[in-house]
């Protein structure tokens, strides 16, 4: 029975990161997400975890190191965010997501892009513009009408003589640049600006990045903004975001656990080591606007094994030394 309910499991507390994974890589709304499988992972959970002993155990005190576990990386994470480690405090993105507000942060991110880069002097506008005028010829027509609905917003946003200014130095660059490119980037444009853009749920992969800081700043404008047009509280944002991420903690507490069991200290900083180098694998795509720095990957690396030290603890505190024997290590080491 334990070879049977383990993997089903497992797989079982992959379902929170596993949302978020759809979300940003595959452009799977997370809301919808949650809305369709929310109650059905709900019920399997709870039903696992009453079917087994061994299994019981191994999720429910796992998941409370996981629980700690999110105290302690938090408090090196907000220390990063507050020095500027991060590109935003990214429970507020996991709010977003959960609050069905990711097209709308998309689209004031990119808007918040256009106000910034139409208030530079004429040289320094064709320099910021010549690449991204560049990059979304070579989008797909989904991912350039995305970019070209936070666009118009940007554009709608500025002063008459700021907007003809930008207008101005953005068709000299498409002027100037080669007509298959011109089609494209004009024949979208003229689409959003002719009526409501029907605006495909995703990130503009492809146009070129900017640097952590930089978005950063973007970010806060956007995010103020995003909420302020919703009609959405900061309130409402962090209790469904924080309650994404300690969910996220909670499932990897009772995946260490359904891994090794009671474990040991040098299993527990393997695996904060590996989630740590997952996280690092999967944020690029996961938010393909931002240029990471090199040194970026630190403060989470200290951060994650700060997260695995409880898990460590509980497992080989409180954790019942039966339970391991339904582990994975302790099925296969079993005769």
């Amino acid at each position: 029975m334990d070879q049977l309910l383990w993997p089903i499991a497992f797989a079982l507390t992959a379902v929170p990161v596993g949302g978020l994974l759809l979300d940003r890589l595959f452009d799977v709304p997370a809301r919808r997400f949650f809305a369709v499988l929310g109650l059905p992972w709900i019920i399997g959970l709870v039903a696992v975890v009453a079917a087994a002993d061994p299994i019981g155990p191994l999720v429910l005190w796992g998941a409370l190191g996981g629980v700690l576990g999110s105290v302690a990386l938090d408090a090196v994470r907000l220390a990063g965010v507050r020095a500027g480690a991060f590109p935003l405090d990214m429970p507020k993105m996991f709010g977003i997501l959960l609050a069905g507000l990711a097209p709308e942060l998309q689209r004031n991110l990119i808007a918040r892009m256009v106000e910034v880069t139409a208030a530079l002097p004429e040289e320094d506008r064709r320099r910021a513009l010549a690449p991204r005028i560049a990059a979304m010829g070579r989008l797909s027509e989904r991912r350039r009408s995305i970019v070209a609905a936070g666009m118009i917003a940007g554009l709608s946003r500025l002063p008459e003589e700021l907007r003809q200014a930008m207008l101005s130095t953005q068709l000299s660059l498409l002027a100037a640049g080669p007509a298959e490119t011109r089609q494209a980037v004009m024949g979208t444009m003229t689409r959003a600006m002719s009526g409501p853009l029907a605006v495909p749920y995703g990130q503009p992969r492809g146009m070129p990045q900017v640097p952590m800081a930089t978005f950063r700043g973007l970010a806060e404008v956007a995010l103020a903004r995003t909420l302020e047009e919703a009609g959405v509280t900061w309130r409402r944002i962090h209790l469904y975001g924080y309650g994404w991420h300690f969910l996220m903690g909670a499932t990897f507490g009772a995946q260490y656990t359904l891994l090794v069991g009671s474990g040991s200290l040098p299993l527990a900083i393997l695996w904060g080591t590996f989630v740590w180098l997952a996280m690092m694998v999967v944020m690029p795509p996961m938010m393909p606007m931002v240029r990471f720095p090199a040194w970026f990957p630190v403060v989470p690396f200290v951060a994650h094994i700060a997260f695995v030290l409880p898990i460590a603890w509980v497992a080989l505190v409180l954790l019942p030394s039966a339970a391991t024997a339904g582990s994975l290590l302790g099925l296969l080491v079993s005769p």
